[in-house]
């Protein structure tokens, strides 16, 4: 089938978080912000049953370039609750209030990892929303994007029955955190390390802009492999979060001695030449995210000239030879397939995929992927 007929039957991501995307359309954008006075007007002008909750928050983008910690959101917003989440979902912060309202506690009110899903949960349970009239529209607004199937990547069983009996004319599928779900889903997600923007991506040397800080890796060898073996003995496959380095340095020593044929890698930012090739030999499918480029920028910044040779290098992924598979991961980012396209084809120099390329692996690349799991 042509790549033109694909495109008209439409797109497939193949890596969203598909009610965080929906419900961050309901809290308040503080993508533009372009300081800290911006953020904290906009907040204001936006409460949700007295909450100020802001999403798509980035430090870089600020002429301060500095993440407001409780101290500055205590003075700034007194007993109001204010919880403002990192675009990468790799960072939240909060103040006193809301620190004390959901009950979680850091000195500085910034939480990472595993703790800002926890967060938000409690947070979102918290509040008198109509959950599933807001999955409703969100997948409403995917449908106007042209995207026809996507591949949740996060469902736990507190999400699994919003999506029940919901049709919106997107067909969903989906890979789980919860071993509860397993034999339905496509297979297991696993976090092996945090985001460049957040600097926890597992770097093999230190991060240019932080010295001392490698990053974080969310598990030893052996208890990811024992994580893996179980998976794979149910049949499945992983589809396993990596950004820096060291992440993929992991994974492969992992997949090698535990394999299914359809393990995944997400995101890949910076890689080695050489890790690259050994995924190329291996057969491993890479999800990448052209529309991360938007990153690049301040990514400069954390890993330095040298690496920044082969990060953010979709076209040499392809040129390895790597099976490329292509998601948005909205709401980290944009959802639209021809906004990441038109994005890459911006791009001058380095090892970057054109607007066509992008666009096949939206419309052809991740169904035929999925096809082959049927």
């Amino acid at each position: 089938m042509s790549q033109g007929t694909l495109c008209c039957q439409g797109y497939v991501d193949a890596h969203i978080h598909v009610w965080e995307f929906a419900l961050f359309n309901h809290f308040a954008d503080l993508e533009k912000c372009s300081n800290l006075q911006e953020l904290v007007e906009t907040l204001k002008s936006s409460l949700v049953e007295g909450w100020a909750i802001g999403v798509r928050f980035n430090q870089e983008r600020l002429a301060e370039k500095i993440i407001p910690e409780r101290a500055f959101l205590d003075y700034a917003f007194g007993s109001t609750p204010v919880v403002i989440v990192r675009t990468c979902l790799h960072l939240v912060v909060a103040n006193t209030a809301a620190m004390q309202r959901l009950g979680f506690f850091a000195e500085n009110g910034i939480f990472y990892e595993a703790e800002v899903f926890n967060l938000l949960k409690t947070l979102v349970a918290s509040l008198n929303l109509e959950p599933r009239s807001i999955l409703s529209q969100g997948l409403r607004e995917l449908k106007k994007l042209g995207i026809v199937k996507v591949i949740d990547m996060s469902m736990d069983r507190s999400k699994r029955p919003l999506f029940e009996d919901l049709n919106e004319g997107i067909e969903v599928e989906f890979y789980t955190v919860d071993f509860g779900l397993l034999d339905e889903a496509l297979g297991y997600k696993v976090f092996l390390d945090g985001g460049l923007g957040a600097r926890t991506a597992a770097l093999t040397e230190e991060y240019s802009d932080d010295p001392g800080n490698y990053g974080l890796l969310n598990y030893s060898d052996e208890t990811l492999l024992a994580l893996v073996k179980r998976v794979h003995q149910k049949g499945k496959p992983i589809a396993a979060h990596a950004i820096g380095d060291r992440a993929i340095d992991q994974f492969l020593r992992v997949v090698r001695q535990s394999r299914h044929p359809l393990d995944r890698l997400e995101h890949v930012q910076y890689a080695r030449e050489e890790q690259l090739e050994a995924l190329a030999e291996l057969e491993i499918p890479v999800c990448i995210q052209p529309i991360f480029s938007r990153e690049i920028s301040w990514a400069k910044r954390r890993l330095g000239p040298e690496r920044m040779q082969t990060a953010y290098a979709w076209g040499l992924m392809k040129d390895k030879g790597i099976r490329l598979l292509v998601g948005s991961d909205a709401p980290v980012e944009h959802a639209d397939p021809r906004e990441a396209a038109a994005l890459v084809a911006g791009l001058s120099g380095g090892h970057h995929l054109n607007f066509e390329e992008v666009l096949d692996l939206f419309a052809r690349a991740n169904q035929e992927f999925y096809d082959s799991q049927e």
